[in-house]
């Protein structure tokens, strides 16, 4: 077979081209520090690598609704930390009230300060965060959601709540929606009520309303009603007599599980309902406790009137401290979420990191040692075609 100078040239060429190509790939991961700078590098390679970013870009994204959760509730928190101060003055203020040595003036004043703690609770109540959303509205963020008028609260936002994805596999609640935290609190002692009738002559008054036996009782609204100042009777809403018997100021009356002390001396067709707890707002309770104050007469009927509202406000105010400190307990079982989170995502992008090093980072000893091997094979080229070109079939003739 002949070999032409010409095949020659081009096999040299073609070795030559070879050889830089490879240093030059060589070159260019010790000069940007990376072992894959295109694909074509290493194709397998390039696939795990995209595959690693796109889970640190995940992980990214989950820290950063994180952090967003964590201010927002961080916000909730201390929103609820100052309802749960105003609730605590209130019930400082209805207990000074109940006590024999106020007067009229004084209980208007207890009142007016009670007005002013309602006006913070609605501030309370519509928070913002610090993009201008509001934390209690639910998923409607750009509606004030507590609107006061004439003492009557309205809640304006949906019961919807917000979810923050922070895993793949974890979604956390970062705000309440209003109508839960302000517009859900049992009233009376939260299983049952109780109200005087407006149309009561005696001076008998609520003291207080105990659970004895939560199973024997049934729901159901009942009429508490005296036949004159010391016997008693129970009916139930179809008229049917449930309990009765006598009665001297200071009794716990009981029947079906529940106990109502009731002080003071009664009338003869006084009567007093009692219902199952519903939900009120906390502005409700507010709003009650200070026209009562306003409203507080001298004579006994109205003194008798006014401590069984005030005794139920404080029942009220009982079962509001217990729902929002719920609330709070659950804002903080999420921060602790969201720490643990946290924690967990920033460990796993270490690993993710550590892996896409080790994929993508040049191996500098490595590399300068194939660089000089190439640089050594192409100068060794250049040698060995250059005493090959000089020879001539005419030099041996």
């Amino acid at each position: 077979m002949r070999v032409s100078t010409k095949s020659i040239q081009l096999q040299w060429l073609a070795d030559v081209y070879r050889r830089q190509a490879a240093m030059a790939r060589v070159q260019k991961q010790v000069s940007s520090g990376l072992r894959i700078n295109t694909a074509a590098d290493d194709p397998g390679g390039a696939g795990q690598l995209v595959s690693l970013q796109q889970g640190l870009s995940r992980l990214a994204s989950y820290q950063a609704n994180g952090e967003a959760a964590r201010r927002r509730l961080a916000l909730e928190e201390n929103a609820l930390d100052g309802v749960q101060d105003a609730m605590a003055r209130m019930r400082e203020l209805a207990i000074e009230a109940g006590g024999g040595i106020q007067t009229s003036e004084t209980r208007r004043a207890m009142a007016a300060e009670i007005r002013e703690l309602l006006a913070g609770l609605v501030d309370k109540a519509n928070s913002q965060d610090g993009e201008g959303h509001h934390l209690f509205a639910g998923n409607a963020t750009g509606t004030v959601p507590v609107t006061l008028h004439d003492g009557l609260a309205t809640y304006n936002g949906d019961d919807g709540t917000r979810l923050q994805r922070v895993g793949d596999s974890r979604t956390v609640r970062e705000a309440d929606p209003g109508s839960e935290v302000f517009f859900r609190i049992r009233n009376g002692n939260g299983v049952f009520a109780v109200a005087a009738d407006g149309a009561n002559q005696g001076s008998v008054f609520l003291q207080n309303a105990i659970i004895g036996d939560q199973a024997a009782w049934v729901a159901d609204t009942y009429t508490l009603a005296f036949a004159d100042s010391s016997s008693w009777s129970v009916t139930d809403s179809q008229g049917a007599t449930v309990a009765s018997g006598s009665f001297q100021p200071g009794d716990t009356l009981g029947f079906r599980g529940i106990g109502i002390t009731l002080d003071g001396v009664p009338a003869a067709g006084d009567r007093f309902s009692i219902s199952p707890s519903a939900n009120t707002s906390l502005f409700a309770i507010a709003e009650r406790l200070a026209s009562a104050l306003e409203s507080s007469g001298q004579d006994p009927r109205s003194r008798a009137g006014f401590q069984t509202v005030l005794n139920s406000a404080l029942l009220e105010l009982g079962q509001a401290e217990l729902h929002i400190e719920d609330i709070r307990g659950s804002v903080g079982s999420r921060l602790a979420a969201l720490d643990e989170q946290q924690a967990s995502n920033e460990e796993l992008a270490l690993q993710l990191q550590t892996s896409f090093s080790s994929l993508s980072d040049v191996d500098y000893p490595k590399a300068i040692s194939e660089l000089q091997t190439q640089l050594l094979g192409l100068e060794a080229a250049h040698r060995v075609f250059a005493q090959t070109r000089s020879l001539s079939l005419f030099d041996l003739l």
